[in-house]
Parts: C-alpha cells; structure tokens; sequence
C-alpha cells in the first residue's frame, strides 16, 4: 500500500484547493470536513480505513500549512505595505539588468521587519548592477505588495517565495559580505559559466547556449525572433532547465563512472548542487529529488514507484512555500512528467513492438535510429498530454509541430548540453581549442533554428485560443484521442495513425473557415492591453494595427496583438503604426514585428533615438519590414481600405509630436489620435475637412487634455473607443465622460468589456 501516497496528495490538494477553490475557508471549516472524512473512515476496516485516515491526516496538514503561511508570513509582510523605512537586507541572487530599470531579490534582515524576500527595485541606472548574492546592503526603501501590481492580484512573486517589493529612494549602501556567503556559491558559479559561454560561443548561438547550459533566457528573449520561433515549435522548454537536462545530465555521468552504487551515491550532491545552480526552481526541484528518490529505491531494497515520488515532492515543495501552487512552471512540470508517466512507456513499448515487426526492424542502423524516434515521440507526446489545456490557458496558444520539432531536435539538444560543458571545461584549459569546439557545436544551434524556420511554414503551426473555434477544436481532439483509446482496449491497442489525420484534417477545416469568414468591410478591434492602447484593422485579408503597448507587468501588448492575429488566421500585415512612442503604445512592437510579417512601420517624425526604439528597429530589419518617418500627411490604398496618416499637428513633447489616423471603407470611418492633447486635436478640425464618423478612439485613454468638443462638434462619432486599463492618472476623466455623454456617443471600454470590436454596419 502506498501509505506516502494517501497523505501527500490530500496535502497537495488541500493546498491547490486553498489556492484555487475555497482561497477563503476558514482554517476550522477545513479541520471540520477532514474530520468528518476521518470519521467515515472508521466505518470500514483494514486499509481502507487506514487509507482514509492518513488522506484526512494530510488535507488537515495541508490545510494548516496553507493557513499558516498566510497567517504568519503574508500578513505581516502586507502590514509594512506603503512605508518608507532605511533597512538591511541580503542579496540572494544576482540583478536583473533592463535599459530603464534594475532588480534584485534581497532577503530582508532589519530587525522587527518580517524576515521575507523581497523584490528590490531601482530606476536609477547602475545602482543595483555590482551587487552579488551574499552582499549586504543598507538603505531607504518604500515598500509595495507583492501580491498586487497595477491594480491586479498577482501570484508570480509568491510562487517564488517573494511576498513583499520594494523601490530605492536612495542608492544602497554595500555594508559587507555574509559570513556564510559561500553558501551562494553555485549560483555565482551558474552565473560565471553564462558569461563563459557567452563569451566563448558565436555570437548568433551564444543566447541559445546560456539558456540551454544555465536556464538564464535574458539574453534569448532580447534575440525575439529566434525565441518566438523556439516557442512557436514548442522547443521552448528545451531552453528552461528541467528534467530532461537532469536527465541528460546522469546519462553521461552513468556512461562516464558506469551505474554502480558508488556512482549512485555520488550522483546525489551532484543533483543537489545542478539543483542549487539552477536556483531551486520548482521544475529542476521536482526533477533532482525524483531522480534521487528513483535512485535510492534499490539501495534500501525498495521498488522504483513513480507515482510515490510524485507526490512526496510535490507535498515537499508546497510545504516549504505553499503558495508555489500557484507557478506555471510547477504546473507543467508535474503535468508533464504525469503523462510520460501514464502515456510514454506504454506508447514508446507499442512503437517498440511495431518496428521490430517490421521490415526495417530487421537492420541494426534502420532498427536504432526508428527506436531512438519513438522515444523522443512517445516522451513528447506525454509530456504533452497534460500540459496541452495548461499551456493554452496560462499562453494562450498550443503548438501543432511540437512532437516533430522534438523527434528532429532532441538529440541535438542532448549533444548541445553534454558538449557545452564540455568544452567550457577546455576552454578554461585551452582557449584555442574550447573555441574551436564551440564553434563546430554553433552548428547545432543552428541546424535547431533552421528546423524552427521550417517548421514555422507548416499549415497552422500553432493554434490560439483568442478564436473559440480553435478551443472547440481541442476539445475534439481531445474527445477524439480518448475514443480511440478507448475502441483500441478492445483490440489490439491504439492505432494513433487514424486520429492524428483525422485532428489535423479537422484543424485544416477549421482554419480554412476562419478565413473565409474575413468580411470585406470595415472592422476595428481596441485589445485589452491595460492601460495602452493596440487597435487592429481588418478588411478582408487587409489589416493594419495602430499602436501596440500596454500595461507591460499584467499585460503583453505584443503577445495580445500576436493571439488575437493568430487566432484570426493573420500571419501577415500590411502596415504597424506606431503614434508615439510612449511605452504604453509601444512596449509590445518588437514582439509583434517578430512574429507577424509586417510590410511597412510607420513612425512619427523625429522619432526619439531611445527608449524602446532601437529595439523596434532591430526586429523590423530582421523582419525586412520598411520603415518610414511620416514628415507629412500619408493616404494609404489597401484594397478597400483607405488610411490616412496625418502627420503631428505641433511641435513639443511626444504627445504633440504623435501621429493620428483615419481609416475608412464605403463611407464607414474610424479615428485614431492616439495621445494627441486638444490643441492638436483642435488644428486637425479646423486644417482638415473631416467626415462624420462612426467610431473615436479616443485621446490618451479617456484623459481630460484630449477629446476635444471641437473635434467632437467636427466629426459626430457614435461610438467612442476608451481603451485603458488600472492607472493612477483618473483616466478615463469625469470631464470626457460628460462630454461623450452630451453628444450621445455611445462609450466602449476595454477596462470593463475587455477586447472590443465594432463593424461596418454594427456600429
């Protein structure tokens, strides 16, 4: 009987129950329904009896732990929320570095304060750059709730055991090193081996070698095209350290020293210390103490249970941070390793049968490189069979190639690992020839993008929940795959052939109706970007977006566009306008240029050198996007879409150097004057003759400098467009408010609707 089974899934559930379901049951309600399930266990005898007492045992346990994480940490963290205080803390890792901002997770040591991670913020460039794990600071600090930003609740902190944030208000001071600070030394070494690698790798490949050899993706996501591509493949994971590095990696150390039981015992600091590199992260966790636990079944004469070693670590890891439930990596990390639990064996032993059966089983080299396929197939897709529904709602899209990007990949991955390392270790001894090593290692790196590229012309590579049809879908398929499995237990087991055809035939159909349903008229959706703005433009196959930034923490304005294209079927644009370059309407550009062909980007004249500009630059080169500044008024004929850009009214700041346009289609008109203050608003009225139109959207989110009653008087719209999310600024004013409302303009928000749409007609 699996007695660690029956208290570490109740404790896990109870914890996810907390999390997810009854986040506010109070602590005795939870005791009172594990003792009534104590109760009724004593009804039965034997096991039964005693399986039910230990699952009432851990849902209690997990009950009290959930509890008293929040009663003794949460709570007295969230008291200092909005005080400003000079304190001591340690650095526990090392700064998260952007052009604008700089990050540290600090350990807080000042006494009264609650001894909890903290989130360390700085907008002041260099301030939190030299800091290293195990530093000692002291300064002023103003502190903010970890589990809120931008007005919405967050878990991304908890999850990580960070439960308050911080901004300096003054440079730090460095007031020492821990005494214990050795104990920091495998993530100073992680770090070392990133800017070894960086250093000694080609320049296209060395982003993808840090990711793959150190889980540090900074570096891979500032190169947007090639990871969007990875992602895209659904090789992203291959890239974020987990089991299958873990996995890799004692492979080659079992090859090395042979699988004695002094290897064995070897290999545990080895996993601890791969472990602490990696920063304990809840995948690589639940990867070292499973293979550990798999590891030393044997040695105390104990059978390799799976499902046991599940459990106890996932019970291990929401004991020491219950709120861990609410991470995306441990989500798709359990799942994951349940399906190649539940699904790979037996597929991989299916495939096995079916190829020595064959013709090519016959020949030594056929025979191997078909059974080395069926692994690398049979682990992908049971990997996938749990974290396909988790993937499409924590991203909102699913990846169709993924089993053929693993088949052709893996291999080169596992190679890439092994001899990454490896030649690290012999650059450190011989420059010359690490390097050369590296260099014939590039290739692979490459061979894996050139697979991605050619992938990424597969019909529907991926799929986007943003489209319910696609959401129906995968429910069929899923439907679908269980009724095969289902007929095949009454025959000679699953035949996967049949249903594989038959989910991409449907999904074929499905994408074909789609694009037949485009309309050749007028139709402009405001995404839900926060407070931002992204509007896109369709006719036909003709579209265009004005504007893609947001609230860049909840909100990924290019991620938004990106979906929301996709699950539209629309690979393609035929212009970005970006009407200033404020963050809020451009932070998310460079994602969209990465992934969605672009014809021509549109940018205000003297558009400013910084900022997120170089950037968009960068990824529309690498996209062959042509770039524009428009110094004066443009028309632009895109079949029946017509779309003028008027060139900024006045001179000054970025809201007055800011682009407006004008789409139109068979007497259906659209304005967009993005954050244009009144004034310029007011020039355009009176410098132009504009029509009645039909949709406004309106000025700089609703703010009391922008829609104007002239421009308003001018163009009589029956449908104004606020598009903005939680800010501090009042927007959307009272004063636009009443003013929409006394010309009897109907108003649409995307704080309160979400992502709006309004078509010709249906205005």
């Amino acid at each position: 009987m699996r007695k660690a089974v029956w208290v570490c899934l109740p404790f896990a559930g109870a914890v996810f129950a907390h999390r997810y379901l009854v986040p506010s049951m109070p602590v005795p309600w939870a005791a009172i329904c594990c003792a009534v399930a104590a109760a009724a266990g004593l009804l039965f005898q034997g096991k039964r009896r005693l399986c039910l007492l230990l699952a009432a045992f851990g849902a209690l346990a997990g009950s009290l732990c959930f509890w008293g994480q929040d009663r003794f940490v949460r709570a007295p963290a969230e008291e200092w929320v909005g005080e400003r205080l000079t304190v001591s803390a340690r650095v526990t890792d090392f700064p998260d570095l952007y052009e604008r901002s700089e990050y540290v997770t600090v350990l807080l040591t000042e006494p009264g304060l609650p001894r909890v991670k903290c989130r360390l913020a700085s907008y002041v460039p260099g301030e939190l750059s030299d800091l290293l794990p195990g530093d000692e600071i002291r300064g002023e600090m103003r502190f903010q709730s970890a589990s809120v930003r931008n007005g919405q609740e967050v878990d991304v902190y908890s999850a990580q055991g960070i439960f308050l944030r911080a901004v300096c208000t003054d440079e730090p001071e460095w007031t020492g090193s821990w005494r214990h600070s050795w104990l920091y030394a495998p993530r100073r070494l992680a770090h070392a081996v990133g800017e070894s690698c960086a250093a000694l790798f080609p320049a296209d490949t060395s982003a993808f070698m840090v990711a793959l050899l150190t889980g540090e993706k900074g570096p891979l996501y500032r190169d947007g095209g090639r990871y969007y591509a990875l992602t895209e493949a659904g090789l992203a994971h291959v890239v974020a350290v987990s089991g299958m590095h873990i996995s890799f990696l004692l492979g080659f150390f079992f090859l090395v020293l042979g699988r004695r039981r002094r290897a064995v015992l070897l290999s545990f600091p080895l996993l601890l210390s791969f472990a602490a590199m990696a920063g304990f992260t809840p995948s690589v966790t639940r990867a070292v103490f499973m293979q550990m636990c798999i590891l030393a079944a044997p040695l105390f004469r104990r059978e390799e249970d799976v499902l046991t070693s599940l459990s106890l670590v996932l019970a291990v890891l929401l004991a020491i941070n219950p709120s861990a439930a609410g991470s995306v990596s441990l989500h798709l990390s359990f799942a994951a390793m349940a399906g190649i639990w539940l699904v790979s064996e037996r597929m991989y032993r299916s495939l096995c049968e079916r190829i020595e059966e064959g013709r090519l089983g016959r020949h030594r080299l056929p025979r191997y490189l078909l059974t080395v396929s069926a692994g690398s197939l049979s682990a992908s897709v049971g990997a996938m069979v749990f974290t396909i529904p988790l993937t499409a709602v924590h991203f909102g899209f699913v990846s169709v190639v993924s089993p053929v990007a693993n088949i052709l990949c893996l291999w080169a991955v596992s190679v890439l690992y092994i001899g990454g390392y490896l030649a690290l270790a012999l650059g450190a001894l011989f420059p010359a020839a690490g390097m050369a090593a590296a260099g014939v290692l590039a290739w692979l790196v490459r061979y894996i993008y050139g697979v991605t590229w050619l992938l990424g012309y597969f019909p529907c590579e991926s799929v986007y929940m943003s489209n319910p049809v696609f959401v129906l879908w995968l429910v069929f398929v899923y439907v679908l795959f269980l009724a095969a499995w289902w007929m095949g237990r009454k025959g000679k087991g699953l035949r996967p052939a049949a249903p594989v055809c038959l989910a991409l035939i449907t999904l074929w159909v499905f994408a074909g109706a789609v694009r037949l349903s485009w309309r050749d008229e007028l139709r402009v959706t405001a995404l839900d970007v926060g407070q931002g703005e992204s509007v896109v433009l369709t006719c036909g196959p003709r579209a265009v977006v004005v504007d893609c930034g947001g609230s860049a923490v909840t909100h990924d304005a290019g991620e938004a566009a990106v979906q929301y294209l996709g699950g539209q079927r629309r690979n393609h644009l035929d212009a970005l306008v970006l009407t200033h370059l404020h963050s809020d309407h451009v932070n998310g550009a460079a994602r969209l240029l990465s992934q969605v062909r672009v014809d021509s980007l549109y940018l205000p004249r003297e558009a400013d050198q910084d900022g997120y500009l170089p950037d968009i630059l960068s990824a529309a080169e690498a996209a062959g996007t042509r770039v524009e500044y428009v110094t004066e008024n443009l028309l632009l004929r895109m079949g029946d879409l017509e779309l003028t850009l008027f060139a900024p009214q006045l001179p000054g700041g970025e809201n007055e150097n800011c682009l407006m346009a004008l789409a139109a289609q068979d007497g259906f008109e659209v304005l967009i004057t993005g954050d244009c203050p009144a004034a310029a608003e007011e020039l355009l009225a009176a410098r132009y003759e504009l029509p009645d139109i039909e949709v406004l959207v309106a000025g700089h989110h609703g703010s009391r400098t922008s829609t104007c009653e002239r421009l308003l008087e001018e163009t009589r719209p029956d449908v104004a467009i606020l598009s903005v999310g939680y800010n501090t600024y009042g927007h959307p004013s009272p004063e636009v408010l009443t003013r929409l409302e006394y010309y009897h303009i109907s108003v649409l928000r995307t704080d309160r609707e979400g992502r709006v749409t309004v078509a010709a007609g249906k205005g």
